[in-house]
């Protein structure tokens, strides 16, 4: 096939709209590839707007079912999140939108492929990368960066002035992007962090998103979650797949003042983002394997543990899904994954505590632990202190030492070192 035939990721957005018909402006044959990643919109309705833009085909992927097969288990089980407070939500999914229309590439004979991403932000790179790693003789475009609009109101006269206008309004207050992880919330009042940031109106804007009836009261106040090799197997007794128990938490608990995380993050591009991520699923499994982990797993292990979430995190952050990084971490999560399994009591009031732990093989000993009489030898901790120490410190520590280092002027030691040796030399030259 041609590579004026083009395969659009299309979201039905303003800008993924404004796209289909610029490409044909430019001689490009569009095939439209609407991908179901969770998101609560009407994706026939959506595919048909495609159509109606001026897309030869449109087709509806669901990638859900391996979306939850091969990356949710290490977002979950490693409680994966970037620099902390992101837990991933447009990171899991953008490597298997690209993998979708990578397919749909293919069944037409080739093609060129398109995503609608800004120049500024990361899922240009995610689906770049997607494209190299799986299809690197396919060509690729962004038309953010080369065709002459500027912003949001260039797109909506543009579209205007195709006679192809839409429900787009220049005045929305945030840009959203969902999916069955999360719901994130960003642009308006958000880019400015000088400014006071009032979060309930900022939920209140988009209470009809995201998992239904705001008015819904959360079902329980605590959640008995069980877990099986880092992964829930049951909520409250029963028995629900990941994909439900994700569903229902967030459909639950969104409207719950802790449902959210408001952060400022580092793009890998170097652009910094500021957004708010409603994410109760994420947010309450997290913390429940995270307390489970802590009872399981013997502190080197653990450290290692919470080295892979970090790394897994940052890797899918960066968009190297497709790669051998990507396989490596996820073998060795789980080998790490497999001694998780118990129970954990989640208390949601007033904010998610862990108040029961009920570990398969724990390593926490309430004998060992107690503050009351035990078998416990406290003599042996002398031994320990000693060959510890040897070992941290090794050498005495004067009090004038200590003083010197916290003067705010105070020289390093390898400077001092070095002057008293040439002076020391000089001593001697004068000598002879």
């Amino acid at each position: 096939m041609s590579a004026k035939h083009c395969v659009l990721a299309y979201s039905g957005g303003l800008d993924t709209s404004a796209i289909v018909p610029w490409l044909i402006d430019q001689g490009y044959v569009v095939h439209a590839v609407l991908v179901d990643v969770g998101q609560s919109e009407d994706l026939p309705a959506l595919r048909e707007k495609a159509l109606s833009l001026g897309s030869e085909t449109a087709v509806v992927r669901d990638a859900k079912p391996e979306i939850f097969e091969k990356v949710v288990p290490y977002a979950l089980g490693l409680g994966a999140t970037y620099e902390g407070v992101y837990r991933l939500g447009t990171a899991l999914t953008r490597p298997f939108i690209a993998l979708e229309q990578i397919r749909r590439a293919r069944e037409l004979g080739g093609g060129t492929l398109i995503h609608g991403a800004t120049g500024k932000g990361n899922d240009q790179v995610r689906f770049e990368y997607a494209y190299r790693s799986l299809a690197p003789d396919y060509p690729v475009l962004a038309p953010w960066k080369s065709w002459e609009f500027g912003g949001r109101q260039d797109l909506i006269d543009y579209l205007a002035n195709k006679g192809l206008e839409g429900d787009y309004e220049v005045i929305k207050d945030y840009s959203l992007d969902e999916n069955f992880w999360h719901l994130s919330v960003e642009g308006g009042v958000l880019e400015d962090p000088t400014s006071t940031l009032e979060v309930d109106r900022v939920l209140a804007s988009v209470a009809d998103r995201f998992g239904g009836n705001a008015h819904a009261k959360p079902p329980s106040k605590t959640l008995e979650i069980k877990i099986e090799e880092g992964l829930p197997v049951s909520i409250n007794g029963e028995s629900v797949a990941p994909d439900r128990t994700i569903a229902r938490l967030n459909s639950d608990y969104r409207h719950e003042p802790w449902s959210w995380d408001l952060v400022i993050e580092n793009r890998f591009t170097g652009v910094k983002s500021r957004g708010l991520y409603i994410n109760p699923a994420a947010k309450l499994l997290h913390i429940a394997v995270d307390a489970l982990s802590r009872s399981c797993l013997n502190k080197p292990t653990f450290d290692y543990y919470v080295n892979l979430g970090h790394q897994y995190a940052a890797m899918l952050y960066r968009g190297e899904y497709f790669s051998d990084q990507r396989m490596i971490l996820e073998s060795a999560a789980r080998a790490v994954m497999r001694s998780l399994n118990g129970d954990v009591t989640v208390n949601l009031s007033p904010t998610p505590y862990v108040s029961r732990i009920n570990a398969d093989r724990p390593l926490f000993c309430e004998e060992i632990a107690t503050f009351e009489k035990s078998d416990f030898s406290h003599q042996d901790a002398q031994g320990f202190i000693r060959l510890s120490w040897q070992s941290a410190v090794g050498q005495p520590f004067s009090e004038a030492e200590n003083e010197s280092a916290m003067e705010p002027n105070a020289r390093p030691a390898s400077e001092v070192c070095r002057d008293q040796s040439v002076s020391g030399a000089g001593l001697v030259s004068s000598a002879l």
